[in-house]
């Protein structure tokens, strides 16, 4: 069956993603395997159960999680406290170039594609990279940062 014959069986069902309250994730993990269907408790995409997932390599300790809890975790791992490591100069020059910022105010810059998305807010988060002028390196933020955390950090 493809995957557009499947996802039909979850639209005949009548249940949409927002339905699917529970995922398989590995705890810790920083992504879904896949959603669980409401009806039949086998991933949406796939129609794997749980069993089946914990046979793949790397999913071995995976568990049936409510998507709002994956979510929480997921979010507080992301809103970990930004630090700034030095990067090179050919580094910071090379992302600046590779695509137009998605915000450059000053001597930073956020890279122009998401790295990803919030987990909880949805909000985009971008590789950022700056100059710092007092102690004259070049450096980049330990995690993706939104434009508003970037705003933040230079009105701080």
């Amino acid at each position: 069956m493809s995957a557009t014959e499947k996802i039909g069986n979850l639209i005949d069902h009548e249940i949409t993603s927002r339905d699917c309250t529970h995922c398989f994730a590995v705890p810790g993990g920083n992504s879904m395997i896949d959603l669980v269907h409401p009806i039949t408790g086998k991933t949406v995409i796939y129609g794997k159960t749980l069993e089946d997932c914990r046979q793949e390599k790397g999913y071995e300790n995976a568990e049936l999680i409510l998507v709002e809890d994956f979510c929480k975790a997921k979010a507080d791992k992301q809103d970990a406290p930004v630090t700034w490591n030095e990067t090179t100069e050919d580094k910071y020059h090379e992302m600046l170039n590779i695509l137009p910022p998605a915000c450059w105010t000053g001597d930073y810059f956020l890279v122009g594609e998401p790295w990803d998305h919030h987990a909880v807010t949805g909000r985009a988060r971008y590789a950022a990279f700056g100059w710092n002028r007092e102690t004259d390196r070049y450096v980049e933020s330990s995690r993706p940062m939104t434009i508003k955390e970037l705003k933040e950090f230079l009105n701080a």
